[in-house]
């Protein structure tokens, strides 16, 4: 049996991790779930009110364990003073997951200068608050010997794409990037996974113009994503029944990849 690529994470609980974009979707799904199998969270975001009927509900001994921490990807300065706050009270932090992220619609058709604003937004967040992560994080793994770095991509990294001009290519470099921390900091025990959901039902995509195949809940896609760090794995893509045809795409040559696109949007 080959070895996983990352150190495997056997249980939760005690576990201290850092959610950025913790707020809603995927992240506020796995918010609560690791809080459920006890582990000690950070929850990160530019607004935290979406998670306060959650917190309410829970018990005194679970909310604890939690630390809110408001603050903008895109602010390297306050990133760097939440990893220092998270050092005091933990001592060290075990896994991050960066989950924030934005999707705009924008066509080809209709492009011009006016869209370069949000074209500029969503690579600072998708993209550069990823890195903004990493200068913030990679001192500190380094300096503990181990840890862990997760990010949330999307498969639409795995292809250009029609109406996804800003979005499709910062998680394309976002994929790019993963590989490239990967192959550099896993001999230093660091841990790299690179996580690349279909399509899931979120804020996000529900702004999203065409059909969406294989669309999962939240909680759905937090237990792959827990299931791949526990097996240690680098790439965590799913729904599988629909991420395999997408890496199978990727392989095409462009001719045939193009005309297949044309003709799936011709039907959704």
């Amino acid at each position: 049996m080959l070895k996983p690529l990352n150190p495997p994470i056997p249980s939760w609980a005690g576990q201290r991790i850092w959610i950025v974009g913790a707020s809603r979707g995927i992240g506020a799904a796995l918010a609560r779930e690791l809080s459920l199998q006890g582990a000690k969270l950070s929850l990160s975001g530019r607004h935290l009110a979406p998670l306060d009927p959650w917190l309410s509900t829970l018990p005194d001994a679970q909310r604890e364990r939690i630390i809110l921490s408001p603050l903008d990807v895109q602010q390297t300065e306050q990133l760097q003073q939440t990893a220092q706050h998270l050092l005091q009270n933990w001592g060290g932090i075990d896994l991050v997951i960066v989950a924030a992220g934005v999707y705009d619609a924008i066509r080809a058709v209709d492009f011009d200068a006016s869209h370069l604003p949000v074209v500029e937004q969503t690579l600072s967040i998708n993209l550069a608050g990823p890195y903004r992560v990493a200068a913030v994080m990679l001192p500190i793994l380094r300096q503990q010997g181990g840890g862990h770095l997760s990010f949330i991509s999307s498969v639409a990294g795995y292809n250009g794409l029609p109406r996804a001009l800003a979005y499709a290519p910062s998680k394309a470099a976002l994929n790019n990037l993963c590989e490239g921390l990967y192959f550099e900091l896993s001999p230093l025990g660091i841990g790299i996974s690179r996580i690349c959901p279909g399509f899931v039902a979120t804020d996000m995509t529900a702004s999203v113009d065409v059909a969406m195949p294989a669309l999962i809940q939240p909680e759905q896609a937090t237990q792959a994503i827990l299931a791949g760090l526990a097996r240690g794995d680098f790439d965590i893509h799913f729904p599988r029944r629909f991420t395999y045809l997408l890496k199978i795409l990727q392989w095409l040559p462009r001719r045939c990849y193009f005309q297949l696109l044309r003709w799936g949007l011709a039907f959704s």
